[in-house]
């Protein structure tokens, strides 16, 4: 009687133990998927981190290279001489732009894209500079022949001729270089609009309206009188160009490029002195810093500036 109710309590303790061997199996599946899991994420992680640091390295690779650039067109531009003072004066201001340039890539306040932008348009601004300069030297070199040539042989009258004709071209090229306007007493300011509509000048930059510039074209009597555009590029601290818009629409052709400006207006110049000024009504808040002003006429630099707002 006792073996019995032996073996009917092994036979009822059975089914127990088989569900604790399965509850066992479930456990030791879910932490295999769960160590599966945690390995497939650390791979996950690791290709992650890996294209970080290929990225870090291609964006410091293309930093070095964009700064090798400038330093490398700094060196050109101190190469180029001329006895031009106006000429002279804007290449010191393109050095002082590349120098600047190459403060900010050393300093990665700037983005590469800004970088390789400004750098394209300083180089194509550069090469402009470069032909003139190379111009003003051969118009230099010739007269220079010329004069050599008008001494020693004045009495033969076929390469007097001659020498007319090409003197006569030399005066070409310089009437046009003298046929450029220029701007006189180029002044730039923050304005603080009253509620009378007269204006105040203003260098608190959260209290300025619009930003006025005021210049006197000057009397040039070999330019051809008639309607003229005049283009104001306002250039902020960090280096953009204040534009309504960004489009074809807002942009001009100077110096070889095409891009964007600030302002325009149309004048009618009757060869005498006429005060000028274009003003650029705020339409964001203006950031605090040194701003750059140039200003521009048949597609030439005509004068620059600079103002600052607090």
């Amino acid at each position: 009687m006792e073996s019995k109710e032996t073996n009917k309590a092994v036979i009822q303790n059975k089914p127990t133990g088989n569900k604790n061997n399965k509850f066992m199996m479930v456990i030791i599946i879910l932490l295999l998927g769960f160590c599966g899991y945690l390995i497939w994420q650390n791979l996950e992680l690791k290709k992650a981190i890996d294209k970080g640091e290929i990225a870090y390295t291609e964006v410091s690779s293309e930093r070095d290279q964009v700064q090798a650039e400038l330093e490398e067109m700094l060196k050109k531009y101190e190469d180029l001489e001329t006895d031009n003072q106006e000429l002279s004066a804007e290449l010191a201001a393109e050095k002082a732009k590349i120098e600047e340039l190459i403060k900010k890539a050393k300093g990665k306040d700037w983005s590469i894209y800004q970088l390789k932008k400004e750098t394209e348009t300083l180089r194509k601004i550069m090469k402009g500079y470069v032909v003139q300069i190379d111009s003003l030297n051969q118009l230099n070199n010739k007269l220079t022949d010329e004069n050599k040539t008008v001494k020693s042989q004045l009495s033969n009258e076929q390469k007097k001729a001659q020498e007319l004709t090409e003197k006569n071209e030399d005066l070409n090229t310089l009437v046009t270089v003298a046929s450029h306007l220029k701007t006189l007493g180029l002044k730039s300011h923050g304005v603080k609009v009253k509620n009378d509509n007269t204006g105040k000048e203003m260098d608190r930059a959260k209290k300025v309206d619009k930003i006025r510039t005021s210049f006197t074209v000057q009397k040039n009597t070999i330019t051809k009188p008639g309607k003229k555009w005049i283009y104001v590029r306002i250039l902020t601290p960090d280096g953009r160009v204040l534009s309504e818009k960004t489009d074809d629409s807002n942009k001009f052709d100077f110096n070889g490029v095409r891009g964007l400006y600030s302002s325009k207006k149309e004048i009618d110049y009757k060869n005498e002195d006429m005060q000028v000024t274009i003003d650029w009504v705020k339409i964001d808040e203006f950031p605090v810093g040194e701003y750059n002003v140039e200003v521009y006429a048949d597609g030439v630099d005509i004068g620059k500036t600079k103002f600052t707002l607090k």
